[in-house]
């Protein structure tokens, strides 16, 4: 069409899934540089409603990337939980998990992927998506841009995914959170680095959990606080489900100052999560889903690492495909049902239906049985070493010997 522009591959939005997908493309195919377009909606660095933890499957990703993590950071070493029937705390000698800023950490994923040869046109907002037998035309406020390839990773609310795949919310969750600032010393998340999570909000009918993360915003120490709620419905209450989910989210932590949370004297920000649901597709003729906007995982609503993973696969499959390969679009969307980020979305939604479910302290009170399983179902979920892609077998081969000889469940 006369004045559209074209390109090899066109990424719908400029986050960790659209970068990440830039990124290895251009790692495998340098001569592609100049020739695939990012469009983002607003423009680096930019807010981004997120908690920030990056679990060590994200530091690895970076790490294959060759990409070192420059932005301020907190590391975390131990995760405390608090549930119906008690708490548990796991402490490792390695980090389970690394806090950023998202616009932070965004803008240098943008810095990275455009010294690789992406090309990112911001400020930029998608209004139509059509497919045709020669690729895809993508209508945006500063004009239309073609491309065979185009790959949807404009988060939850995907305009992609609604134009081309219809708007599907049966499984989108819904999460509030806000930042405090504390006086590091005062603070069991900053003098013990640690995660903390309050299960104890199931049982008031959220399905999810209350976090808080240590952070740094603006040079400062802070607490990164929020609920997150996988199947939110709309409450009887007065104020409906947002007022059900401060309440929660201020039982779970009393110690700490959330009482203006109800008369919005203190700021929060409200946002959906869109979970991995196996019914979905990823796929549909020459556009690709990735990231939040194909789903993250249900249990604990985390998408940086999904995101990483999402556009390894989707690198992959576009490569192939611009090689000559007819299937590899295909090919990624088994890759996301069947293979090893498909495997353990899937487990995560089995746990998250029974730990949110009508017996969720029966399961609550099985995963307290063994302080070896927290140690491994903490490592397997941060894929720690890769460990999420090990078969069931190896893990409860590792469980079995470190309770059996005393051996180290690394």
């Amino acid at each position: 069409m006369p004045g559209s522009r074209k390109c090899d591959v066109l990424i719908a939005g400029a986050g960790p899934a659209g970068l990440a997908t830039a990124l290895y493309l251009l790692r495998s195919r340098t001569d592609l540089r100049g020739r695939l377009i990012a469009l983002e909606k607003s423009a680096h660095p930019r807010f981004k409603t997120c908690a920030g933890g990056l679990i060590p499957k994200t530091i690895l990703a970076l790490e294959e990337l060759g990409i070192a993590l420059q932005v301020p950071s907190v590391t975390v070493t131990a995760s405390m939980a608090r549930t119906v029937v008690g708490d548990a705390l796991v402490r490792r000698d390695e980090p389970v998990g690394t806090v950023i800023r998202r616009d932070e950490f965004d803008a240098m994923l943008a810095c990275e992927a455009r010294a690789a040869g992406l090309e990112i046109v911001e400020n930029c907002r998608i209004v139509e998506v059509e497919q045709n037998r020669d690729g895809v035309r993508v209508a945006t406020e500063r004009g239309a841009f073609e491309a065979p390839i185009l790959v949807g990773a404009d988060g939850s609310g995907s305009v992609v995914r609604k134009f081309v795949f219809g708007r599907g919310k049966e499984a989108v969750g819904r999460a509030l959170m806000t930042d405090l600032p504390i006086d590091p010393a005062r603070t069991i998340e900053f003098s013990e680095r640690c995660y903390r999570f309050d299960f104890r909000c199931v049982s008031g009918g959220i399905r999810g959990y209350a976090w808080s993360f240590p952070c740094i915003v603006d040079g400062e120490p802070h607490l990164n606080v929020g609920i997150y709620d996988q199947r939110p419905r709309e409450s009887g209450e007065k104020g409906g489900e947002q007022f059900a989910m401060v309440r929660e989210l201020e039982r779970s932590f009393p110690d700490l100052p959330l009482s203006g949370l109800r008369d919005r004297t203190l700021r929060f920000r409200a946002f959906p999560i869109r979970w991995f649901d196996k019914r979905d597709r990823y796929v549909n003729g020459r556009v690709m889903l990735a990231g939040d906007a194909a789903g993250v995982d249900p249990l604990m609503g985390e998408g940086i690492s999904c995101a990483f993973e999402h556009g390894k696969l989707a690198a992959d499959a576009i490569g192939r495909y611009l090689e000559g390969a007819p299937n590899a679009l295909t090919a990624y969307d088994r890759a996301l049902h069947s293979g090893a980020i498909g495997w353990k979305l899937r487990k995560l939604a089995f746990a998250a239906r029974h730990f949110y479910g009508p017996y969720h302290r029966a399961f609550f009170r099985l995963s307290r049985v063994s302080r070896r399983a927290q140690e491994i179902g903490l490592d397997w979920y941060n894929g720690a070493r890769h460990l999420d892609e090990a078969w069931t077998a190896t893990l409860v081969a590792r469980w079995a010997g470190s309770v059996l000889f005393g051996t180290s469940v690394r």
